[in-house]
């Protein structure tokens, strides 16, 4: 009934019309053109276009499901960077192919488990992402900072320790730095964007870091020795100088430092939530 192809044998337009077709009565308005799509879904969201396929009904496009390798954890896993189904197709049993076809390339390629993200409220794809065998296990917060005055936190005695930082000298936090990161606060994606790296070093080591652009608060990390002094303070300073923001967006998995932390400086919490669902591969 359904023809499957990789999306690597398919022109970039009728990847980018299928997966946008597919969202047009989302439960949040998808906007974008092919050019933002290719450079953002195949660049920082980390999709291979020969982990990808695409699924063709009388040779016209009906449903997509992209795939990407996440190494961030040490576990070699696939993500699901998206999958969209034409509304006539939902329901169909297609949706549950692409998937097949997902899980089976990930066995091929070496993968240990399967991940996705999907919006808290989408109940119909929560429910069959179970019925795939997936597991819901982190919960994603989303919150905005706006920052009014740039003044208003006040000095840290640390303000004059912040330095700019290298991709490399931040990434060395990684190994003492075991939380877990949501993908768009992870290594891997955020090396491919616009941003800027901010440390402190004690005894030659760096043991705080920031990295944001002007629109998010992507990774903050204070050695736990360090914490509650004003190194969080220094580095949020110093992107908030250089940056000047109107408004910071933030994200981040089950943490209650985090939470905390988010609490303390007013981050208005966010209406849209979602659920990180992981599957294991034995």
């Amino acid at each position: 009934m359904y023809e499957i192809k990789k999306c690597s044998e398919v022109s970039d337009s009728i990847v980018f019309k299928t997966f946008t077709d597919g969202f047009a009565d989302y439960m949040i308005h998808v906007e974008m053109d092919e050019e933002f799509f290719l450079n953002r879904f195949f660049g920082p969201e980390g999709n291979d276009k020969e982990l990808s396929f695409i699924a063709f009904k009388e040779d016209v496009p009906v449903g997509i499901t992209l795939g990407g390798v996440k190494d961030g954890e040490h576990v070699k896993t696939l993500r699901c960077g998206g999958m969209s189904l034409i509304p006539s197709e939902r329901g169909s049993g297609l949706a549950k192919t692409l998937m097949e076809y997902h899980e089976k390339k990930a066995r091929d390629i070496g993968c240990r488990q399967l991940f996705l993200e999907v919006i808290k409220g989408n109940d119909r794809a929560i429910n069959f992402y179970n019925k795939m065998g997936y597991e819901k296990v982190y919960n994603l917060t989303y919150r905005k900072w706006e920052i009014k005055d740039n003044n208003t936190m006040g000095n840290s005695p640390y303000d004059n320790k912040v330095e700019d930082i290298t991709f490399g000298d931040i990434k060395s936090l990684r190994d003492i730095d075991y939380s877990h990161l949501p993908w768009q606060s992870d290594f891997p994606y955020f090396r491919n964007l616009d941003c800027n790296y901010y440390g402190i070093r004690e005894n030659g080591n760096i043991v705080a870091g920031i990295v944001a652009n002007n629109k998010r608060l992507i990774y903050l990390w204070v050695h736990p020795e360090y914490r509650m002094k004003g190194y969080g303070k220094a580095l949020l300073n110093k992107v908030i100088t250089v940056l000047k923001p109107e408004d910071f967006n933030v994200v981040y998995a089950n943490n209650s430092q985090i939470h905390t932390f988010c609490n303390y400086f007013n981050m208005k919490m966010e209406s849209i939530s979602q659920f990180e669902m992981y599957k294991w591969l034995s």
